[in-house]
Protein backbone atom coordinates (compact mmCIF):
# COMPACT_ATOMS: atom_id res chain seq x y z
CA UNK A 1 0.00 0.00 0.00
CA UNK A 2 1.72 3.23 -1.06
CA UNK A 3 2.00 6.27 1.65
CA UNK A 4 0.79 9.15 1.75
CA UNK A 5 3.18 12.34 0.70
CA UNK A 6 0.74 14.51 3.11
CA UNK A 7 2.26 15.61 6.63
CA UNK A 8 -0.43 15.48 9.04
CA UNK A 9 -1.24 19.59 10.45
CA UNK A 10 -0.26 20.02 14.02
CA UNK A 11 -3.28 20.46 16.75
CA UNK A 12 -3.91 23.99 16.45
CA UNK A 13 -3.29 24.47 20.69
CA UNK A 14 0.40 22.82 19.59
CA UNK A 15 0.62 25.74 17.04
CA UNK A 16 -0.32 28.67 19.44
CA UNK A 17 1.92 27.35 22.02
CA UNK A 18 4.64 27.87 19.26
CA UNK A 19 3.42 30.62 18.58
CA UNK A 20 3.20 32.53 21.78
CA UNK A 21 7.11 32.23 21.64
CA UNK A 22 7.48 34.54 18.41
CA UNK A 23 7.07 38.56 18.86
CA UNK A 24 5.21 37.88 15.62
CA UNK A 25 1.87 36.29 17.33
CA UNK A 26 1.96 39.40 20.20
CA UNK A 27 1.86 41.89 16.83
CA UNK A 28 -0.97 39.92 15.59
CA UNK A 29 -2.49 40.23 19.46
CA UNK A 30 -2.42 43.50 19.32
CA UNK A 31 -3.61 44.78 16.10
CA UNK A 32 -6.26 42.19 17.19
CA UNK A 33 -7.35 44.23 20.12
CA UNK A 34 -6.87 47.23 18.55
CA UNK A 35 -9.89 45.70 15.88
CA UNK A 36 -12.20 45.29 19.06
CA UNK A 37 -11.35 48.15 21.09
CA UNK A 38 -12.20 50.17 18.03
CA UNK A 39 -15.75 48.24 17.92
CA UNK A 40 -16.24 48.84 21.23
CA UNK A 41 -15.28 52.61 21.18
CA UNK A 42 -18.12 53.07 18.57
CA UNK A 43 -20.69 50.99 20.16
CA UNK A 44 -20.14 53.05 23.50
CA UNK A 45 -21.92 55.79 21.81
CA UNK A 46 -23.66 57.18 25.31
CA UNK A 47 -20.62 57.18 27.27
CA UNK A 48 -17.86 59.38 26.85
CA UNK A 49 -16.03 57.48 29.85
CA UNK A 50 -16.56 54.60 28.01
CA UNK A 51 -15.12 55.96 24.69
CA UNK A 52 -12.38 57.38 26.37
CA UNK A 53 -11.06 54.35 28.28
CA UNK A 54 -11.18 52.27 24.63
CA UNK A 55 -9.59 55.04 22.75
CA UNK A 56 -6.54 54.46 25.14
CA UNK A 57 -6.73 50.99 25.08
CA UNK A 58 -6.57 51.54 21.01
CA UNK A 59 -3.53 53.34 21.18
CA UNK A 60 -1.72 51.54 23.85
CA UNK A 61 -2.59 48.30 22.00
CA UNK A 62 -1.70 49.61 18.66
CA UNK A 63 1.56 51.38 19.79
CA UNK A 64 2.89 48.00 20.90
CA UNK A 65 2.49 46.81 17.45
CA UNK A 66 4.38 49.27 15.94
CA UNK A 67 7.01 48.52 18.91
CA UNK A 68 7.57 45.31 18.16
CA UNK A 69 8.17 46.18 14.30
CA UNK A 70 10.34 48.90 15.36
CA UNK A 71 12.62 46.38 17.72
CA UNK A 72 12.99 43.83 14.64
CA UNK A 73 14.21 46.79 12.51
CA UNK A 74 16.81 47.59 15.29
CA UNK A 75 17.86 44.14 16.00
CA UNK A 76 18.55 43.49 11.67
CA UNK A 77 20.31 46.95 11.94
CA UNK A 78 17.25 48.81 9.81
CA UNK A 79 16.82 51.03 12.78
CA UNK A 80 19.80 52.69 14.24
CA UNK A 81 19.31 55.19 17.54
CA UNK A 82 21.96 57.34 16.79
CA UNK A 83 20.36 58.58 13.60
CA UNK A 84 16.93 58.99 14.51
CA UNK A 85 16.37 62.08 13.24
CA UNK A 86 16.89 61.25 9.42
CA UNK A 87 15.50 57.87 9.82
CA UNK A 88 12.32 59.67 11.52
CA UNK A 89 11.96 61.24 7.72
CA UNK A 90 11.76 57.98 5.86
CA UNK A 91 10.47 54.96 7.98
CA UNK A 92 6.99 55.24 8.38
CA UNK A 93 6.59 52.90 11.15
CA UNK A 94 8.95 55.10 13.22
CA UNK A 95 6.35 57.76 12.04
CA UNK A 96 3.01 56.07 13.26
CA UNK A 97 4.63 54.68 16.27
CA UNK A 98 5.81 58.29 17.61
CA UNK A 99 2.24 59.84 16.66
CA UNK A 100 0.53 56.98 18.16
CA UNK A 101 2.86 56.89 21.62
CA UNK A 102 2.38 60.71 21.99
CA UNK A 103 -1.02 60.28 21.82
CA UNK A 104 -1.79 57.21 23.71
CA UNK A 105 0.72 59.88 26.75
CA UNK A 106 -1.72 62.62 25.98
CA UNK A 107 -4.96 60.36 26.30
CA UNK A 108 -3.96 59.71 29.66
CA UNK A 109 -4.83 62.99 30.72
CA UNK A 110 -8.08 62.59 29.21
CA UNK A 111 -7.31 64.37 25.28
CA UNK A 112 -8.75 62.84 22.37
CA UNK A 113 -7.49 63.24 18.48
CA UNK A 114 -10.59 60.65 17.83
CA UNK A 115 -9.75 61.10 13.94
CA UNK A 116 -6.48 59.86 14.15
CA UNK A 117 -7.76 56.19 14.81
CA UNK A 118 -9.04 54.96 11.42
CA UNK A 119 -5.86 54.72 9.14
CA UNK A 120 -4.11 52.76 11.58
CA UNK A 121 -7.07 50.60 12.52
CA UNK A 122 -7.50 50.30 8.82
CA UNK A 123 -4.05 48.89 8.68
CA UNK A 124 -4.55 46.21 11.82
CA UNK A 125 -8.08 45.01 9.94
CA UNK A 126 -5.51 44.01 6.85
CA UNK A 127 -2.43 42.74 9.04
CA UNK A 128 -4.70 40.39 11.32
CA UNK A 129 -6.48 39.32 8.05
CA UNK A 130 -2.93 38.41 6.81
CA UNK A 131 -2.29 37.00 9.71
CA UNK A 132 -5.02 34.61 9.95
CA UNK A 133 -4.61 33.42 6.96
CA UNK A 134 -1.12 32.30 6.97
CA UNK A 135 -0.89 31.16 10.36
CA UNK A 136 -3.83 30.09 12.06
CA UNK A 137 -6.61 29.13 9.69
CA UNK A 138 -4.46 25.96 8.02
CA UNK A 139 -4.45 24.68 11.63
CA UNK A 140 -8.50 24.81 12.38
CA UNK A 141 -10.43 21.79 13.13
CA UNK A 142 -12.42 22.24 9.79
CA UNK A 143 -12.44 20.52 7.06
CA UNK A 144 -9.73 20.73 3.94
CA UNK A 145 -12.73 22.34 2.08
CA UNK A 146 -13.78 24.88 4.75
CA UNK A 147 -9.67 25.81 5.18
CA UNK A 148 -9.96 26.29 0.71
CA UNK A 149 -12.78 28.59 0.51
CA UNK A 150 -12.05 30.81 3.86
CA UNK A 151 -8.57 31.03 2.13
CA UNK A 152 -10.10 31.73 -0.97
CA UNK A 153 -12.60 34.43 0.19
CA UNK A 154 -9.75 36.39 2.24
CA UNK A 155 -7.50 36.16 -0.67
CA UNK A 156 -9.75 37.70 -2.82
CA UNK A 157 -10.51 40.47 -0.26
CA UNK A 158 -7.42 41.55 0.53
CA UNK A 159 -6.62 41.46 -3.24
CA UNK A 160 -10.42 43.41 -4.20
CA UNK A 161 -9.71 45.88 -1.60
CA UNK A 162 -6.50 46.34 -0.32
CA UNK A 163 -5.71 49.40 -2.35
CA UNK A 164 -9.02 51.30 -1.85
CA UNK A 165 -8.41 50.95 1.49
CA UNK A 166 -5.11 52.42 1.77
CA UNK A 167 -6.29 55.45 -0.14
CA UNK A 168 -9.02 55.68 1.92
CA UNK A 169 -6.43 55.76 4.85
CA UNK A 170 -4.76 58.27 3.68
CA UNK A 171 -7.98 60.18 3.48
CA UNK A 172 -8.73 60.42 6.31
CA UNK A 173 -5.03 60.96 7.56
CA UNK A 174 -6.00 64.46 5.52
CA UNK A 175 -9.14 65.07 6.82
CA UNK A 176 -7.57 64.77 10.79
CA UNK A 177 -4.59 66.20 9.45
CA UNK A 178 -6.25 69.26 8.21
CA UNK A 179 -9.11 69.42 10.68
CA UNK A 180 -6.47 69.19 13.73
CA UNK A 181 -4.37 72.31 12.26
CA UNK A 182 -7.32 74.27 10.97
CA UNK A 183 -9.40 73.82 13.58
CA UNK A 184 -8.65 71.84 16.76
CA UNK A 185 -4.97 73.27 17.19
CA UNK A 186 -6.52 76.81 17.59
CA UNK A 187 -9.18 75.59 19.89
CA UNK A 188 -6.89 73.86 21.73
CA UNK A 189 -4.60 76.56 22.32
CA UNK A 190 -7.85 79.25 23.32
CA UNK A 191 -8.76 76.73 25.57
CA UNK A 192 -5.73 76.58 27.15
CA UNK A 193 -4.70 80.36 27.37
CA UNK A 194 -8.41 80.90 29.07
CA UNK A 195 -8.00 77.91 32.03
CA UNK A 196 -5.36 76.19 32.06
CA UNK A 197 -5.01 72.41 32.71
CA UNK A 198 -3.59 69.32 32.74
CA UNK A 199 -6.14 68.18 29.49
CA UNK A 200 -6.00 71.49 27.86
CA UNK A 201 -2.32 71.16 27.70
CA UNK A 202 -2.21 67.82 26.72
CA UNK A 203 -5.01 68.64 23.96
CA UNK A 204 -2.60 71.14 22.22
CA UNK A 205 0.55 68.62 22.27
CA UNK A 206 -2.26 65.95 20.66
CA UNK A 207 -3.62 68.01 17.58
CA UNK A 208 -0.03 69.27 17.10
CA UNK A 209 1.53 66.14 16.99
CA UNK A 210 -0.80 64.88 14.42
CA UNK A 211 -0.45 68.06 12.30
CA UNK A 212 3.59 67.29 12.18
CA UNK A 213 3.41 63.15 11.71
CA UNK A 214 0.51 64.48 8.72
CA UNK A 215 3.55 66.93 7.50
CA UNK A 216 5.90 63.52 7.36
CA UNK A 217 2.99 61.80 5.53
CA UNK A 218 2.71 64.64 3.33
CA UNK A 219 6.23 65.07 2.55
CA UNK A 220 7.22 61.40 2.30
CA UNK A 221 3.66 59.94 0.10
CA UNK A 222 3.62 61.66 -3.16
CA UNK A 223 -0.29 60.00 -3.66
CA UNK A 224 -1.08 62.02 -0.64
CA UNK A 225 0.47 65.24 -2.22
CA UNK A 226 -1.88 64.61 -5.06
CA UNK A 227 -4.89 63.60 -3.30
CA UNK A 228 -4.57 67.44 -0.87
CA UNK A 229 -3.50 69.18 -3.95
CA UNK A 230 -7.15 68.13 -5.62
CA UNK A 231 -8.70 68.85 -2.59
CA UNK A 232 -7.14 72.27 -2.08
CA UNK A 233 -7.96 73.14 -5.85
CA UNK A 234 -11.78 72.60 -5.38
CA UNK A 235 -12.36 74.23 -2.47
CA UNK A 236 -10.24 77.35 -4.31
CA UNK A 237 -12.93 77.08 -6.62
CA UNK A 238 -16.27 76.87 -4.58
CA UNK A 239 -14.67 79.52 -2.74
CA UNK A 240 -13.63 81.90 -6.15
CA UNK A 241 -17.01 81.32 -7.68
CA UNK A 242 -19.30 80.74 -5.23
CA UNK A 243 -18.60 82.73 -1.96
CA UNK A 244 -18.39 86.74 -1.79
CA UNK A 245 -15.11 88.40 -2.69
CA UNK A 246 -15.19 89.24 1.55
CA UNK A 247 -15.22 85.30 2.58
CA UNK A 248 -12.94 84.57 -0.09
CA UNK A 249 -10.35 87.33 0.87
CA UNK A 250 -11.09 85.71 4.84
CA UNK A 251 -10.35 82.21 3.29
CA UNK A 252 -7.04 83.67 1.12
CA UNK A 253 -5.44 84.72 4.39
CA UNK A 254 -6.34 81.84 6.91
CA UNK A 255 -5.00 79.91 4.23
CA UNK A 256 -1.58 81.52 3.88
CA UNK A 257 -1.31 81.67 7.59
CA UNK A 258 -1.71 78.01 7.55
CA UNK A 259 0.51 77.14 4.99
CA UNK A 260 3.14 79.26 6.92
CA UNK A 261 2.71 77.73 10.33
CA UNK A 262 2.97 73.87 8.32
CA UNK A 263 5.99 74.38 6.33
CA UNK A 264 7.64 75.97 10.16
CA UNK A 265 6.99 73.05 11.32
CA UNK A 266 10.40 71.04 12.05
CA UNK A 267 10.68 67.95 11.06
Amino acid sequence: MARSNVRPRAPLLTVLRARVRQPQFYWFLGHFLTLYHFIRFHLAVYSFASQRYHYTRILLYISATYAIVLYQFYKSGQLQLGQLRPQLRRLDNLQYFCMLAVLYLCSLSGSMVSGALYSPVIFSFFHCLNYFKENLLPFLPVTPLVKAVVNNKIARFIGNYNERFLQMAQVFEIMCGCRSGLLGLPVSLFRVLVRFSAQNAASVIAMLTYVWFFKLRYLQSESMRLIVGQYVARIELYVNTRLSPQVASIWHAYKQLATAFFQGLPI
